[in-house]
């Protein structure tokens, strides 16, 4: 059996660099941190002097700890409970930082815990917004797997994520001693009899251990042991906790082989096929890993050669390699495996994000090459496959790539294509819907309907929602469901959001005082313009701020709380009124609430939809209603389409309904129409009252 405890300077390379990707520390058990390792001084930017003796809650988020997150966390490490969770954490330099943290409590001889150690990932970048519950077997069992075993080393239990990993049958385990599963290499050696005696006698060490899985396959699990103690002391047991690090080990080999190997491309100084071979596998050990493989070849390359020699076309493969590097992120790969041939690797990309990034190539590519020649344009043909679908190894997928690359080639050089022809239509489909859409923009095939807010005890208008709608000259009308996810990928959203601003106000400023309602895109809330162009459209349509209410969806607000609070605050100054649209369909926060300058929430119409078929529907809406009491906002219901859930609102005191029963999207020009029909313009005009909803348009 291997045991590597960390930092120990012989340990294998690879091993070392696996060590080197995961933040630790360990505390005492009132929260002083002890002494931690490089990685977590790196990812903290502290000195090793400014880090000891510093209290755990130093690191923490203060709303954490506001909020007595910390001291319950902390009460339950401290009383020998580990647990596994996603948390935000403070650096230095008061940025936030997002782990996958590990807390495992070591405890004495007499059963009172010691020290805690931490062992943790950055996940900043996937922007984790969750944390795991503080439950202990629970948050262990979600990620790491758990093992019980005899002072003697007999297994005693095994969960099933260990048996998942192991490819055994719990009967195949349990009662057998663990020799069973270890690599040949480490069995009753002097290092694994060492380990056991060391646990026996109670000290409880860390680090990595090599099994073989049932099918013969190694896995590498990083483990820690805690000894369970009788009432006198002695251990009777021992629990193993192990997070799988298999591929991380792989990876770390890989990069640890290439090393040993030729690493560059002579004429572009990229990784050549031996890296990139290295790379895939590393990236490819999970068989449910999701990889983008591009395979590129230079368009028009050759004539370069015959006409002006191979210096400059040297000289230019040397600039589109210098251009490809300088666009990736660092988890992202590219090498030279041929004359005028490249391969770029990207992991974790949507087939949305792959086509982009695709777009982005090609664009860069297509940059003019200055050299002593002159003025040198080239472009370039691009394969995509993408893992697992399109092949699990690093030569089915190159393999896949180049035939994609092929069929570009071949059809449409210049531009790229996905190995699975389902893929490239679809996103082919998408993109000329984009360009519609940037057509119509120009040609006015965009208009707006607008859908009456009823009070829901008077029936009379109180405004309007608007509504975007498409009438496409060769498909006819096209749901917004299919146009606006279309127009917010390609950058077009901000165009058309603004249209909708400023028609819906310019309409709404020629009725008798109503409001009008406006949906904004998480897109358009990220523009730092938005300010500017709701101030642009309020003026340009001599329209009362208190008239215009912007909806957005609580979504929004996770994304960056302080932007987001500093930009509702700045359309609070306007003087608009601010929905929150959806609500309880995402992460409904009583904080956002709270926090943020709300005036109206919107009740989600599933939960309208619930009110006549499920107790509970009804139960849900009851609470948000009298939420909105507490806090003193409006409420208004989405979707009501019965008589049954219009009375159930009306009973439970909803401000204001909104849904077909009542009135369905029309064309501005009816609403004023309808104002006068219903008698419900808010100067004059008896509503109408009772069971029936009042009178709609056609």
């Amino acid at each position: 059996m291997d045991h590597d405890a960390d930092g120990a300077g012989h340990l294998p390379a690879e091993t070392r660099a696996l060590n080197a990707t995961l933040a630790s520390a360990v505390f005492a058990p009132d929260g002083r941190i002890l002494r931690a390792n490089n990685r977590f001084l790196r990812s903290f930017g502290y000195g090793p002097a400014e880090i000891v003796g510093r209290s755990h809650a130093d690191l923490c988020h203060p709303d954490d700890r506001a909020g007595g997150e910390v001291d319950r966390l902390w009460a339950a490490v401290s009383g020998g409970a580990g647990c596994t969770m996603s948390c935000r954490r403070m650096r230095a330099d008061a940025t936030a930082i997002w782990l996958r943290a590990s807390y495992t409590p070591l405890a004495g001889p007499d059963g009172v815990v010691e020290e805690i150690v931490l062992l943790a990932a950055d996940i900043t970048g996937a922007q984790h917004e969750e944390t795991a519950d503080h439950v202990p077997i629970a948050a262990i069992n979600a990620s790491q797997a758990v093992i019980h075993f005899s002072l003697a080393g007999t297994i005693l239990d095994v969960d099933p994520l260990f048996l998942s990993l192991t490819g055994c049958a719990r009967g195949e385990v349990v009662g057998r001693h663990h020799r069973m599963l270890l690599d040949p290499s480490g069995s009753g050696s002097a290092a694994d009899q060492a380990f056991w005696a060391r646990l026996a006698q109670g000290e409880p060490p860390a680090g990595e251990v090599r099994l073989l899985a049932k099918d013969g396959r190694e896995i590498r699990l990083q483990a820690t042991y805690t000894p369970v103690r009788d009432p006198a002391g002695p251990p009777v047991k021992l629990i193993a906790c192990a997070t799988d690090v298999t591929a991380d080990a792989a990876m770390a080999a890989a990069f640890e082989d290439a090393k040993r190997q030729p690493r560059h491309d002579a004429a572009t100084a990229l990784p050549n096929r031996v890296r990139l071979a290295g790379f895939l596998a590393a990236m490819l050990a999970s068989s449910t890993a999701r990889l983008a493989v591009l395979s590129l070849d230079l368009d028009r390359f050759k004539p370069i050669n015959d006409t002006y020699g191979y210096l400059v076309g040297d000289r230019v493969l040397g600039e589109i390699a210098d251009r490809l590097r300088r666009m990736l992120r660092p988890d992202q790969f590219v090498a030279r495996v041929g004359g005028d041939e490249f391969v770029v690797a990207a992991p974790d990309l949507t087939d949305h994000e792959i086509a982009d990034f695709c777009q982005h190539i090609l664009a860069l590519v297509a940059q003019p090459v200055l050299c002593e020649a002159g003025e040198i344009r080239i472009g370039v043909s691009i394969g995509v496959a993408v893992s697992p679908l399109d092949g699990t190894t690093p030569d089915d997928l190159l393999r896949s790539a180049d035939t994609a690359l092929l069929r570009v080639k071949q059809h449409r050089r210049g531009s790229y294509g996905f190995f699975s022809p389902e893929i490239s239509d679809q996103l082919m489909a998408q993109r000329a819907l984009a360009d519609d859409i940037r057509r119509g923009l120009a040609a006015g095939e965009f208009f707006v309907e607008y859908q009456p807010r009823f009070d829901t005890r008077e029936r009379t208008i109180r405004s309007v929602e608007a509504l975007v709608r498409w009438s496409h000259p060769q498909r006819g009308r096209i749901s917004p469901a299919e146009f606006i996810p279309v127009a917010e990928r390609c950058g077009l959203i901000g165009a058309l959001g603004g249209w909708v601003l400023r028609t819906a106000c310019a309409a709404a400023a020629a009725w008798p005082g109503i409001g009008v309602s406006v949906n904004v895109s998480p897109i358009q809330f990220r523009d730092d313009g938005l300010l500017g162009v709701v101030a642009e459209a309020l003026a340009a349509a001599g329209l009362a701020p208190e008239r215009l209410e912007i909806e957005i969806t609580e979504g929004v607000l996770l994304e960056d709380a302080e932007r987001a609070r500093r930009l509702l605050d700045g359309l609070k100054g306007l003087g608009v009124r601010l929905a929150m649209d959806d609500f309880g369909t995402g992460y409904s926060s009583l904080i956002y609430l709270h926090n943020f300058p709300f005036d109206v929430i919107k009740i989600d119409r599933q939960f309208v939809a619930d009110i006549e078929h499920r107790q509970s529907g009804r139960a849900v809406v009851q609470a948000i209603l009298s939420l909105g009491r507490a806090l003193g906002l409006s409420v208004t219901a989405e979707g009501v389409e019965t008589i049954g859930q219009l009375a159930a609102l009306t009973i439970d005191q909803c401000s204001e309904v909104q849904g077909f029963l009542l009135a369905k999207p029309m064309p501005g020009g009816h609403i004023a129409a309808l104002l006068a029909q219903a008698g419900a313009a808010p100067d004059g005009g008896e509503a109408t009252r009772g069971d029936e909803p009042p009178v709609r348009a056609a």
